[in-house]
This record gives structure tokens, sequence and C-alpha cells, in this order.
């Protein structure tokens, strides 16, 4: 496995919804656990990629207070906070995610954020400033944090942003093959669908 695309809505994160009835994306939780455990097997540590108002890379803390949680609630997500800084809304459900799976190795992980605009060149990054498509290239795996209609690679139009799109090309995502995981929702104030998508 090479990538997993997950909804990186705040409700994926357990206990972020307390209005809503029941656990409505309690089946989403499973297959994207399932799916990063598989993509985390042998001790591999992936890459986030997500969209951001501008590229940067590096690692860095979960926060959700873009989405009106405080990031007193998350308890650090197994990431310490040691001047790290916080990643955006969609890069921070990811990390949330991989913290589930990975334990104390979530301190290791790093993101890269790219903007709509990215050509899929090279990065100013933070810190080293790294080259953005070397990073991709040699990442050991990417949790790619989808956006729009949650999840989903070509099947929701804005599933994924520009950037990301292009930074998925740069890490040569055109030759992997997707399956997709779609779970219909019946609530009202969710989307109809959620997916969650493996690229091997």
């Amino acid at each position: 496995m090479h990538a997993v695309i997950l909804p990186a809505t705040p409700l994926l994160v357990p206990g972020t919804a307390p209005g809503l009835r029941g656990d409505p994306l309690s089946g989403v939780r499973a297959a994207v656990a399932a799916a990063l455990a598989r993509l985390t097997e042998g001790g591999r540590v992936p890459l986030v990629l997500a969209h951001g108002p501008a590229l940067r890379s590096g690692r860095m803390r979960p926060s959700l207070a873009g989405s009106g949680i405080g990031d007193r609630w998350l308890g650090g997500g197994g990431v310490s906070d040691d001047g790290r800084p916080a990643a955006g809304t969609g890069a921070s459900v990811a990390l949330l995610a991989l913290a589930d799976v990975l334990g104390a190795r979530a301190a290791d992980v790093e993101v890269l954020e790219v903007p709509p605009s990215w050509p899929g060149s090279t990065g100013t990054g933070t810190g080293t400033g790294p080259d953005a498509v070397r990073l991709l290239r040699a990442a050991d795996g990417l949790v790619v944090a989808g956006g729009g209609v949650p999840g989903g690679l070509d099947t929701a139009p804005d599933a994924l942003t520009a950037g990301v799109r292009a930074a998925l090309r740069a890490a040569g995502v055109d030759a992997w093959a997707p399956a997709v995981q779609v779970f219909a929702q019946a609530h009202d104030h969710l989307p109809p669908e959620y997916r969650v998508t493996t690229l091997t």
C-alpha cells in the first residue's frame, strides 16, 4: 500500500460532535484505522499530505482550533507541544488518526501542506526548506487529507484541492491503483457519503 486518502473532517475525531445522535462516522473511522494500520505495517511512518494556505513542511502538532475545538481538549494527540507549529485542520485530522495507530511513533510523522496554486516544483518548507518533490517521493507511504466532499480521488471533483492533486502527481500516484470504500450517510447535517480511498 502506498497511500490512504481519508475524509479530513473533524467529525472523524471521536467526541467532536456530541450533538449528533449516536456516532454516524464510526464505520468510516474503523475503515480509516484499518487502512492506516496496513499502511504503517513493518514500522513504516508515512508522510501526511494536506491542503494549506501556504507551502510548508516539517513536524507539526495537531490542532482543530480552526474548527472551534480547543487544543486542550485534544490532549496533544500523541504529540507533545515542543514548539512545533500547529498543523491545519485537514493535516491535524490525519495526524490524530495516525496517532491512534502509531502511538509514540506519531511524534516522527512529517507533514507537507500545499496551497491550491502549488505547481509541484520546489518548496520553501519550515526550518530547513526541503525540496517538496523529494520529500514526497522519499515518503514511506502517504496519508492524504481529503477536503470538500470528504475523501475520494477523482470520484468527487472537489474532494482534493489542485495543490494536493499536483503533489500526488509528483509522488507518482498516476501509476497507483485506487480502491474506494463508500459510506452513505442519512443524517441531515452530514454529506450524503464519505469515502476512504487506498492507492496501491
